[in-house]
This record gives structure tokens, sequence and C-alpha cells, in this order.
């Protein structure tokens, strides 16, 4: 026992000597301020992760108008098959004028809508901004309405694709719809 407890003397000693007249200080130093600067790092990539996803979609936590919300989801569930064609936005222009009832050109619109849609990224994350406007201010005729407006969309360029196919449920999931009964 007495061995051990000089060893470890001994090696406390020298650990103290090299600290005190040693560089122990500075590898010390040097440990401690690269560790800092990776936490750092780390803390500043994921605030500009952070604000880079809230500046995407603020374009749609800013929609306060139901119909604004739907065109942004039909427009999210067009872009599940790539860029929005020519058919695809003649349909939704057609939507803003007779089923929406905006003023103006439709274009602006459509535009709009397929801005806060492209910069949301992933349809769910549109479907769990824009669900909670829907679910407040629709009834049971609109959401059958906005739901056979989903399936038109989906419905161009040879029926929906799986992805428009999840979109559609998830927003029915989110909405508590029921399909109506024939």
């Amino acid at each position: 026992m007495p061995v051990i407890l000089a060893i470890l003397g001994a090696l406390f000693s020298g650990f103290m000597m090299w600290m005190i007249w040693g560089n122990g200080m500075q590898v010390l130093n040097a440990w401690i301020d690269a560790r800092s600067a990776r936490a750092k790092e780390k803390r500043d990539a994921q605030a500009i992760a952070d604000a880079r996803e809230r500046a995407a979609r603020a374009p749609l936590r800013a929609i306060q108008d139901p119909r604004e919300a739907a065109l942004v989801l039909l427009s999210k569930l067009a872009m599940l098959r790539g860029e929005i064609t020519a058919e695809q936005n003649v349909l939704l222009s057609r939507f803003v004028t007779e089923r929406f009832g905006f003023e103006g050109k439709p274009e602006h619109h459509t535009t709009l809508a397929a801005f806060a849609a492209r910069g949301a990224g992933e349809a769910d994350s549109v479907v769990a901004d824009l669900t909670p406007i829907l679910h407040v201010a629709l009834e049971t005729e609109a959401l059958d309405d906005l739901f056979r407006m989903m399936q038109e969309v989906a419905a161009l360029h040879g029926g929906p694709t799986e992805a428009q196919e999840r979109m559609i449920e998830r927003t029915k999931s989110r909405l508590n719809y029921r399909e109506p009964e024939a």
C-alpha cells in the first residue's frame, strides 16, 4: 500500500510541476478553448438551421384566410408531381375564381400560394401548419368541396401518385374527415 501511495504521490507531484513550471496550463487552456469553440459552432449551426426553417415556413404561418390555406394545400399537392404544369395552373386558377371567389388576377393568388408551398419543403409540414385554420373555419360541405378539389388536382396527368395519396390521407386524418356516404 505505501508503494502505491508513493507512486500516486510522484505522479501527482509530476503533474503539478508540469502544470506550474511546464506548459501544462497552455495545453489545458488550448483543450478548453477548442472544446468551447466546437460547442459554439454546434450551437451556431443549430441556430442558423432553425432560423432558415422559420424563414421558409413564415409564409405559411402568415396565412389566416381558409381559402388561401386551401389554395396552398392544392398547390403543394400539385407540386408533389414536380413543378406545377400549365394544366394544373389552369385548374388552380379556375378554383381561385369559381370556388374560392378571390378578386383580381387568379395568377396572382396561385403564384403566392406556390411560393408559400415551395418554401415549406415537406408536404407534411404544409398539412400540419394549415389544417388548424381549415379545421376551425370549414363546415362539412366546404371540406367535401376541398377534398373533391384535391382529387381533381391529383387526377391530372394520369391519376394520383403515391405521395399525393399520402398527402390527401394525411389531410383527412388531421381534419378528422370522413367520406360522405353515397
